[in-house]
């Protein structure tokens, strides 16, 4: 089975969540974590700390 429909992954702090939530962007700094193979381009999943969904984004 081929990685590519798995969705990449990224973590960010308590702090990030309602400003993601409302559109805005991730900084780098807000990051807890992310999937390795994250590229720019990608799309990913914001995820909060309990890894609940807060948005789709494209990474930069």
């Amino acid at each position: 089975m081929s990685g590519a429909n798995i969705p990449k992954k990224v973590v960010v702090s308590d702090y990030a969540v309602p400003f993601v939530a409302r559109g805005g962007r991730v900084f780098s700094k807000l990051v807890l974590r992310a999937d390795p193979d994250v590229n720019p381009g990608d799309e990913v999943l914001v995820l909060d700390r309990n890894d609940r969904v807060i948005t789709v984004a494209k990474a930069y």
